[in-house]
This record gives C-alpha cells, structure tokens and sequence, in this order.
C-alpha cells in the first residue's frame, strides 16, 4: 500500500548517452524541486557555479550541489508539470500494488530529486533491498520490468522457486558520470543499479559475465533484455568494465523515444 508523507562507459556508450539532455515531451526526469531551465548565460551542470572561475568545469559532489541555476518562468511551467506527472505516476504505483512511500523533494544545486520513492516490495511480490530514493517514474519502470520479464523468466529457468527479492547496488547520489563533466542520471533520481536477484529457496544470482549455457545465465540475459523497453539505457557485465558486476538502468529520454541497450 502506498503511503505518501508530503558511469565510466567507453567511448561508444558515452556517445551514446549524449541525448539524454534532449528536450522532452511529457514526464521529464530531469525535473527536481527546484529546477529551472538556465537562462542564457547562467550556469549549467558542467560548467562552473557562480563566482567560480569561468569555464571551469564541475565534476565532483561538492561542486554539483553549489551549482545555482537562473529562476524563469518557463522552468516553473516544467517544474509543475512534473510534480503533477509525479502525483498521477504515484497514483499507478499504488494502484499495481507496489509498497513505497515519498518523502520530501531533495536539492542539491544541480542534483535532486522531486517526491522521491522508496519502494519496499514491488507489485510482483519481490522485495527491494535496501530501499529507494528515486523518481516516481523510475520506480515503475522497475515494477513493470519485474513484472513483465523477471517473473517469466524465473518460471521458465527455475519452476517453482520464484524471485524473492532484488539487490540494487545504487540508486540517488549527487556525482558527475564516471570520468566525465555531465551529471550521471543517478543524481536525477532516474537510475538504478541492480545487484543480484534472489530466489525464494535462497539461491542468490550475482549480475557478473555470463557465457555458459545453465539456468543462471539464460535467466540473467533474460531479464537484461526485458529491461531494455521500460528502460531506456541497459547497460551491464561485457559494456565496459565499470559495469562488470551490475545492470545500470535508467529512464532518461533518447532521441526519437529510442534505447541504448548493450
């Protein structure tokens, strides 16, 4: 029941993930309590905040939640638009099921996230652990990605023992992408990082590279290609070598309403 309390990539997945600063349609992950589209001339993540030197850029923690972005109206219109895109996704979560709650938006200069979700157990039964502090958007991506492909493929690699819970490796935190200037989509709220997965009898399946034909890697390929779909960026174990050990997963918009799955 719901209950509301009022990367380092290689070069190709680095290019690929250049349009997630598209202009958006409809809900916008990037959206935070406060966010506001940069005048011009203001500054922007990867850029230097005000009174630090021109052009410098901004890629650790400290200097992302320093960061000070220009109040315009047009930034309160999205800003708007997203608490209430934020309200009717909450609205869906509580009615597939799903346990989570919303706490207070987070800001942190240029990081953040609005009404952000803690989901505890998905509608499909599994529980999270530890729990979340992601967008609401976020968070159903996961319940349908659980739903629509975790589960069958379960029932198809292990009968009768079906997924008890998910390990998640990372979901908010304020930080630059690993070796880069652009803020990660972990600092918007709209990523997750994901473990393992555990069955009901107790069998843990670490994400780790998998070549070998047995029901722990046909499950794992399973679920990462059922991912790409509710998600709009897999990234996982043979993307680079940051991702050898978890499925990044995120929701941030691509041109055309593509993926980048790999």
């Amino acid at each position: 029941m719901a209950r509301t309390d009022d990367a380092g990539e290689e070069p190709a997945a680095r290019a690929a993930e250049d349009d997630e600063d598209l202009p958006q349609v409809g809900p916008v992950p990037e959206a935070r309590p406060d966010r506001r589209d940069a005048a011009e001339g203001a500054p922007r993540p990867g850029t230097a905040a005000s009174g630090a030197a021109a052009g410098a850029t901004i890629n650790t923690p400290a200097a992302l939640r320093a960061t000070e972005e220009r109040v315009t109206p047009e930034g309160d219109v999205l800003a708007a638009a997203a608490v209430v895109d934020a309200k009717a996704c909450e609205a869906v979560l509580a009615s597939r099921g799903a346990e989570f709650s919303v706490g207070p938006s987070i800001s942190e200069g240029a990081c953040g996230v609005l009404r952000p979700v803690s989901i505890s157990r998905l509608s499909s039964g599994i529980a999270i652990e530890p729990q979340t502090v992601i967008l609401c958007r976020t968070a159903l991506a996961l319940d349908e990605w659980a739903s629509g492909s975790i589960l069958p493929a379960a029932r198809a690699a292990f009968p009768n023992n079906p997924p008890k819970a998910m390990r998640l490796e990372g979901t908010y935190t304020c930080r630059a992408r690993s070796s880069q200037d652009k803020i990660s989509e972990h600092a918007r709220g709209s990523a997750v990082d994901i473990g393992s997965i555990k069955l009901s009898d107790g069998t843990d399946i670490p994400v780790v590279g998998r070549d070998e034909d047995t029901p722990k890697a046909r499950f794992q390929h399973a679920v990462r290609s059922g991912a790409c779909g509710p998600f709009k960026t897999v990234l996982g174990p043979g993307t680079d070598a940051d991702h050898a050990s978890h499925f990044h997963l995120d929701i941030a918009a691509r041109r055309s309403g593509g993926t980048y799955c790999k």
